[in-house]
Formats: structure tokens, sequence, C-alpha cells
């Protein structure tokens, strides 16, 4: 993936980021996943933002298959997709 120069910065390796989640129950003190040398695409199982979210709702008990109703009173689910991230479980 080459570097993207746009002021935007959004192009600049999209495979790979970090976060920091601590408190909730969650299993603390490590490092989940891992990028190749560079930093650039995951090395195993790649996490999406939908995974942080399952597994942040899961442990404050909401229910992954909860639907809401859009402006139009259509059902929507809470979340399309995602998984709990087991690690942190």
């Amino acid at each position: 993936v080459p570097i993207d120069v746009t002021p935007d910065g959004r192009g600049h390796w999209p495979s790979a980021a970090c976060a920091l989640i601590a408190g909730g129950g969650l299993k603390m003190g490590q490092v989940v996943g891992a990028t190749d040398r560079l930093g650039e695409r995951p090395k195993s199982r790649p996490y999406r933002p939908t995974d942080v979210l399952a597994t942040i709702y899961h442990v404050l008990g909401i229910d992954l298959g909860t639907t809401l109703l859009d402006h139009s009173g259509r059902p929507q689910y809470l979340l399309d997709s995602g998984d709990k991230i087991a690690e942190l479980i």
C-alpha cells in the first residue's frame, strides 16, 4: 500500500490501527493481534471497529441481536456485523 499524501490523511496504511481499551471487566495487560514488520497489515485475524463495538456491547450486557427503528420505522440491527474479541472477555 503506497503512502497517501493527500491532505485528508485517510489513505495511508488503512489496514492497521491501534486502540487502547481499559476497564469494564475486560482482560487487561495484553496485546491482541499483530501487524507485519512495517505495521502496514495484520499478521493474523484482522479486527474491525465493529468487533470492538461487539465486545464493548457484550460486556455492557447489550444483546448484539438488538434492533432499533430507523427514521422510516424500519428495524435496523444495532450492529450489522462484528464478533466479540474472545481474548478480551
